[in-house]
């Protein structure tokens, strides 16, 4: 298959990205930042699509994130507590210091479990309620709608990541490290706690030193931990320029490319051209947007190819699982997919779903796919990442445009309009 992008339109994406970082800049979720880069897509998808229109939406932006400094208060406190038991001999005081000693750490595991390994919205009521977007341009159906299909991305940046920026990829094994500190305290304190209340108290005991070096091992690595993103506004300087406005280009280059070529466009099909807000702060948006619209998605069996981090040309992945959420891809699009990169000889492979790839990516997150796929709508979501070089700018200042290879545009942009094209030729 050959499918052809002018320099100019090239360009053009290209372009976009850095008019975004150039007026408007970093754009944390629910920020007026944010609000701004999503007015400027909104203005460019006008200018093509037959109807634009912005969703608001409300959030907690800050409590995705913010369950790293709650678990980081309460596991150490839960194993300082438990040291008390020391000097306690009361047993009906024992029993309650375990207790509370227990659900803290419980609390501290059931926290981290809810929020980042299910996306839920657990501790969201504890921080600040505020207003977000998604722009969604829409390619009407030419005859009566039977179909719909998703190209999305997301406008916000990332918080800081200090840890990154301190450690870069050195920082997966403290974060870790942290985890299993807290899974070990957790089984050891429910012991603790099992024991006192059948009359066991000497388990305590034994339990000390063990525990002992729990805390001192704990304590700088939780200290560590505790500032992986900076409080309030200061966490706000990452230009996101591949995580994501690189999709955010390509969505617009599409709707210029179906502008000019709606003969690509599948009949009794309406094309969705969506960009997210507060992916960042656990894929807010797109829950929200899934949400409000699935009756209507699932009845015109939707399909959606999510983009996120497009930055080198010759090294696409399509995505078929999330091991963070555990989140299975449509296998029906990863094929279509990775069928559409091969007609154009664009370096593409299926990964996720490897044993590596699932113990590696524990720690990876989630995208806006994943809103759709656990909503049981067939999506699929392409990369394009440097992984071996992107630890000295993911999350961090240096996501500059610079960082997006020429060509990388292009292909992604490629991929949608053959993907697009063979989704023609099927129903001709």
């Amino acid at each position: 298959m050959n499918v052809e992008i002018s320099k100019d339109e090239a360009q053009f994406m290209y372009d976009l990205v850095q008019q975004v970082v150039d007026q408007v800049g970093p754009r944390m979720s629910c920020s007026p930042q944010e609000a701004e880069g999503a007015r400027i897509i909104k203005e460019e998808l006008e200018k093509s699509c037959d109807e634009v229109m912005m969703e608001d939406f409300k959030c907690h932006p800050r409590a995705f994130l913010g369950w790293i400094k709650l678990i980081s208060f309460f596991t150490p406190a839960s194993i300082i507590l438990f040291l008390f038991l020391q000097v306690i001999s009361d047993y009906i005081w024992m029993v309650l210091f375990s207790a509370i000693s227990f659900i803290l750490i419980f609390l501290a595991v059931l926290t981290m479990w809810e929020e980042f390994f299910n996306y839920n919205e657990f501790i969201d009521f504890l921080f600040r309620k505020k207003t977000s977007q998604n722009v969604i341009g829409k390619f009407k159906s030419n005859s009566k709608l039977k179909r719909i299909i998703i190209f999305s991305s997301h406008i916000d940046s990332a918080l800081e990541f200090k840890l990154l920026k301190w450690l870069g990829w050195k920082a997966i094994p403290l974060l870790l490290g942290a985890i299993s500190i807290i899974l070990i305290w957790f089984i050891l304190s429910f012991l603790n706690f099992l024991m006192n209340v059948i009359g066991i108290v000497g388990f305590t005991s034994i339990l000390y030193v063990p525990t002992l070096v729990i805390l001192i091992i704990s304590i700088p690595c939780f200290i560590t931990v505790f500032f992986f993103v900076p409080l309030g506004d200061k966490g706000n300087v990452v230009p996101g320029a591949v995580d994501n406005l690189s999709s955010c280009s390509v969505i617009v280059g599409l709707s210029r490319f179906l502008k000019s070529n709606k003969e690509v466009i599948p009949d009794n099909t309406e094309i969705r051209l969506i960009s997210f807000g507060c992916e960042e702060s656990g894929l807010r948006g797109s829950y929200r947007y899934t949400e409000a619209h699935l009756n209507e998605l699932i009845k015109h069996d939707t399909l959606v190819v999510n983009m996120d981090g497009l930055e080198t040309p010759d090294g696409f992945l399509v995505i078929d699982f999330e091991p963070t959420t555990r989140t299975k891809h449509s296998e029906e699009v990863v094929i279509k997919l990775l069928s559409a990169a091969e007609s154009l000889n664009i370096k593409a492979k299926r990964f996720g779903s490897g044993k590596l790839e699932k113990s590696v990516g524990r720690l990876s997150g989630g995208s806006d796919a994943a809103a759709f796929s656990k909503a049981g709508i067939k999506a699929g979501f392409i990369n394009s990442a440097d992984w071996k070089n992107r630890s000295s700018y993911y999350h961090q200042s240096g996501d500059t445009p610079d960082k997006i290879k020429k060509g990388t545009l292009e292909n992604a942009l490629k991929i949608c309009i053959a993907f697009l094209i063979k989704e023609r030729k099927k129903e001709l």
